[in-house]
């Protein structure tokens, strides 16, 4: 079948500490190879207690083995001795001895597999061949997991190793094997890289590249079909100019293998290159360039609609035989599904984007006497848009009304809630009230909603001309006042999350402002890291702060647009968020008096 060799899979972790009991999986290896592999005879004997399940597992053909990685010491049953090779009494009880009788193409691979899963605190399930005494060749398969010492926290290797021969006569061995158990690993591997992915290139970039890694095949294509049936997204493995400009050239609905599926969405498997060009015959040059000798082309279905094609190509015959078939129709049906979530993904994320975009002020006013700079930084796409968000207007008098707000949840629910409570914030603002009484209404409309959604908010008014500041916190961060070299947070909270409290009124606070300071609204997006406290936040984004404001106007000498407030932003963006891996939006609004 021309595929791979395992490796070890580590979707699977285990720290089990402690001496195992009955009825624990490790309790077999434990009673047959002792707790702590002791010195002593390197095959040993079951007790008494296990000695049924020993036989049961050796008239399988199944032995049981231990390994301490730090010694190197391996201890096994006699069923495990004999499945390599070993006559009675022959193991000398190092894992050098075993690897000594792998065949030499593969003990590279099982050195590998089981430094890794040593490593990594992971599972073992390989396949490999035995080099017999006797010259003959026998597939073998181990797993494994790490357990620890209670005592002294020591790592060592449990498992179980048996012969899967007979389930590789395809192989004679001459390589990899097409068992149910490596099958299920592959499986597994796929399942585990997909789900890593998000847009449709990225996965559709998965699933080729885990092709061509785990199936050896020399190509591998995701054709994306819309719901008209159209072909729209082609993802293709290698890239390669020649295969690329072939591609790209076909027609879509041609006589070939993959426009056949798209029309009956039945799965075609070609076991040569001559079956292919007897049902193709114009496809003569798109054979060359391939290099296909054999080919599969699988239908991606979803709820009864195809969403597209997976192609593949060996440079070698195949025979597809109803397991390999059915692996291949499986696979294919695990990609359909994760390239449809992938495919609703963007187009919500698309959709949130576009809203988010349309509520969040296109440009900011520019009143008499105050600069405004303001920053979005979205949460990293694993994570999904979220609810944050930043206004500021001018009111009737000339007064400015700026708020930074956000709600909790990611997506178009959150959306929904900030869109909501924007638009209110605008309206009780125009219509003369507090900043208490607008975080007060805010929380009495939240709470009315009945769906436990809460939110944070800070409003405040100022009134330029005499730098009179009035502010309500609503369970949101504090703003950060810049003067001169002093830099101090705004401490006073006067209610609770929007939406916990029904009914709570909310209070405000006052402050005369000193000419040139710089007030800083945000969201918690920007002070907030997982596995930190927030104080530590908060101290860095003071630090920022200051350090910004202390270097003045740009390297050119000039304040530009936003007198130097928009350097400052820029600053404190790039010393305190990193562009990937950020668990929650950011938004910086920054008001400067001058």
């Amino acid at each position: 079948m021309g595929l791979r060799a395992g490796r070890a899979v580590r979707a699977l972790r285990g720290r089990w500490p402690g001496r195992s009991r009955p009825g624990d999986p490790r309790y077999l290896a434990d009673a047959v190879a002792g707790h702590t592999a002791p010195a002593g005879p390197a095959v040993v004997r079951p007790t008494a207690e296990v000695a049924d399940l020993s036989l049961t597992l050796a008239g399988a053909g199944i032995g049981v083995w231990s390994w301490e990685p730090a010694s190197g010491r391996l201890v096994c049953d006699e069923q495990a001795a004999a499945l390599c090779g070993f006559a009675p009494g022959e193991f000398d009880g190092t894992i050098d001895a075993a690897l000594a009788t792998v065949h030499p193409e593969d003990v590279a691979d099982v050195r590998t597999t089981l430094s890794d899963a040593a490593r990594t605190a992971g599972a073992v399930l390989e396949e490999y061949r035995i080099l017999r005494p006797d010259g003959s060749i026998r597939w073998i398969q181990a797993r494994g997991a790490v357990v620890r010492d209670g005592t002294d926290g020591a790592a060592r290797m449990v498992g179980l190793v048996g012969d899967v021969s007979s389930v590789q006569t395809d192989r004679d061995g001459g390589g990899p094997g097409s068992t149910a158990l490596w099958r299920a690993a592959r499986l597994l591997d796929l399942t585990h890289a997909i789900g890593q992915a998000l847009t449709v290139d990225e996965l559709g970039d998965v699933v080729v590249h885990t092709a061509a890694a785990d199936l050896g095949i020399v190509f591998a294509a995701v054709m994306l079909h819309g719901e008209d049936g159209e072909l729209y997204r082609s993802i293709v493995h290698p890239e390669t100019s020649p295969v690329l400009a072939m591609w790209q050239a076909l027609p879509i609905r041609g006589p070939a293998a993959a426009a056949d599926v798209v029309r009956d969405r039945r799965p075609r498997y070609h076991r040569s290159r001559a079956e292919y060009l007897a049902d193709y015959p114009d496809r003569v040059q798109t054979v060359r360039v391939l290099g296909l000798n054999a080919s599969a082309h699988l239908p991606l279905v979803v709820s009864g609609r195809l969403i597209g094609v997976l192609v593949l190509v060996w440079n070698l015959p195949r025979d597809f035989d109803p397991g390999d078939q059915a692996f291949l129709q499986t696979l294919a049906g695990i990609c359909a599904h994760a390239l449809e979530r992938a495919r609703l993904y963007e187009r919500q994320t698309t959709l949130v984007a576009v809203l988010q975009r349309a509520i969040l002020p296109q440009r900011l006013p520019d009143p008499v006497g105050v600069r405004l700079s303001a920053r979005y930084l979205p949460a990293s796409r694993d994570v999904g848009i979220g609810g944050d968000w930043y206004d500021a207007i001018v009111l009737p008098d000339g007064a400015l009304m700026v708020v930074v707000g956000d709600v909790g949840g990611h997506g178009l629910g959150a959306i929904a809630i900030m869109a909501e409570l924007h638009q209110a914030t605008r309206a009780y603002a125009l219509q003369g009230r507090s900043p208490a009484e607008i975080t007060t209404q805010l929380a009495a409309n939240l709470a009315g909603q009945g769906d436990e959604t809460l939110a944070t908010a800070v409003v405040a008014h100022l009134t330029p001309g005499e730098r009179w500041l009035t502010w309500s916190c609503a369970g949101h961060p504090p703003p950060l006042l810049i003067a001169g070299s002093s830099t101090r947070y705004l401490e006073q909270v006067h209610g609770p999350i929007l939406g916990a409290v029904p009914g709570h009124q909310y209070g405000q606070s006052e402050l005369s402002l000193p000419p040139g300071c710089r007030l800083l609204l945000y969201s918690d997006g920007l002070v907030e890291r997982r596995g930190a406290s927030l104080s530590l936040g908060l101290d860095a984004f003071a630090a920022a702060a200051s350090a910004g404001a202390a270097s003045g106007p740009g390297a050119d000498g000039q304040p530009g647009r936003g007198g130097g407030l928009e350097d400052l932003c820029d600053g404190i963006l790039t010393e305190i968020t990193t562009p990937a891996g950020r668990d929650d939006d950011v938004c910086l609004l920054a008001v400067g008096l001058d």
